[in-house]
């Protein structure tokens, strides 16, 4: 059996999509990942068992394309033409689409080839339109209608043969809309633990921030990830422990406002923009620090998402301290590996990171049982397993 996975932007890199692509080879599916953006690299290579095929466009082109979604079939015509030029050269048996925005491509090519469709939910798309930098500021606020994409979300989503979403919230919120059960599928941003130790620590990496105490926070930057709090939080860190630095591993759209606002507080000596890292570093960079970050602001799209970092930070034995999103809350609480904040609130998140820094044996302690619960239920290889069976009783369905 062969698939086909779309998604726009170039790959690898994709955390989740390699580790979905890399479980279905290991069970004897094959994967084609047709990528969307302007990459260098060949127009066709391979990747851990996995065909790659590139459908070059620059990304100011495909950004403004994207945009149009909700109202325009252009982006989705033009995507529709490659996958069909792709099934001419190499017929596959379903197709899987990343994110909601891409929903119509993979109902057009469903139609056309008679194939089932994999709607796979990164994250509640529609609810993050309404906290996205671009799609709350013009011309994105006047291009994007929340109210025409509830409508899109709810007629795509019931054309499609399976939902794949990230986590139990999620699964209810589309049960709730009138979903069957059976049809959406749960799969967490879990840690692929054995691709993730791979990694080699490096003494670069390690031997940086020397007499510092490091509070981390991974990922990429944008409105809903809370980081105006964190750098807020660090003028009552400061007070009690100026030796901790907060290290902002990563990069977004409102990074320039997120420096400006560092400034404004003065407090250039306790926060560290590193950038975007190769993914042969973050590990490195958990290893180093002393407290794992996850401030997001609290909405309807945060109350039912799940950051790999939770899973990687959990992974290395590093006390993680999050804002009260309901999973993530229910993920920490359920595994006692952290402590909880009121999202925005940063004087309480300074608080719980006070509190770890001056309690190292509670911290230590968090740690353990985060890791052990990373290494016994909350990996990759346990949560995949239903996206196996899904892709394997298809096949079955096939050869009969």
């Amino acid at each position: 059996m062969r698939i086909l996975m779309l998604l726009d932007h170039n790959y690898p890199p994709d955390q989740r999509v390699e580790n979905e692509a890399e479980s279905l080879v290991k069970a004897g599916i094959d994967v084609m990942v047709l990528a969307v953006g302007a990459d260098k690299r060949e127009a066709k290579s391979s990747f851990n068992g996995t065909t790659i095929l590139r459908y070059k466009m620059p990304v100011r082109l495909r950004e403004k394309l994207r945009a149009t979604v909700g109202f325009c079939d252009l982006y989705s015509g033009l995507l529709v033409r490659q996958i069909l030029k792709a099934y001419k050269e190499s017929p596959f048996d379903a197709i899987h689409v990343h994110d909601l925005y891409l929903g119509r491509v993979g109902i057009k090519v469903k139609e056309k080839l008679g194939i089932p469709l994999v709607i796979d939910l990164h994250e509640n798309y529609v609810e993050a339109l309404t906290q996205y930098a671009w799609s709350t500021r013009f011309p994105g606020s006047w291009l994007v209608s929340i109210k025409k994409w509830e409508k899109l979300e709810l007629k795509w989503l019931k054309k499609a043969d399976q939902i794949v979403a990230v986590i139990r919230e999620m699964k209810n919120r589309y049960v709730e809309m009138g979903f069957d059960t059976e049809k959406i599928t749960v799969i967490p941003n879990t840690p692929n633990i054995d691709m993730f130790r791979l990694y080699p620590y490096k003494d670069e990496v390690l031997d940086k921030y020397p007499g510092r105490k490091v509070l981390l926070y991974s990922g990429g930057f944008d409105l809903h990830r809370g980081l105006a709090t964190a750098i807020n939080a660090m003028k009552w860190v400061k007070e009690k422990h100026p030796e901790t630095l907060l290290v902002l591993v990563g990069d977004g759209r409102n990074a320039n406002e997120l420096k400006k606002l560092v400034e404004k507080e003065n407090l250039h000596d306790y926060v560290q923009f590193e950038g975007w890292q190769d993914q042969s570093n973050i590990r490195s960079y958990v290893k180093r620090a002393d407290i794992g970050l996850i401030p997001h602001v609290r909405s309807v799209q945060t109350d039912a998402s799940i950051p790999h970092k939770l899973g990687y930070y959990m992974s290395e034995k590093l006390v993680v301290v999050s804002s009260n999103c309901i999973s993530l809350e229910r993920m920490i609480t359920e595994h006692n590996s952290g402590k909880i904040f009121e999202s925005e609130n940063a004087e309480d998140l300074a608080e719980q990171i006070n509190f770890l820094l001056e309690n190292p044996k509670i911290a230590a302690e968090l740690a353990e049982k985060g890791k052990k619960a990373v290494e016994n239920v909350f990996n990759w290889n346990s949560t995949v397993q239903p996206l196996v069976s899904y892709y394997k009783s298809i096949e079955k369905n096939q050869e009969r």
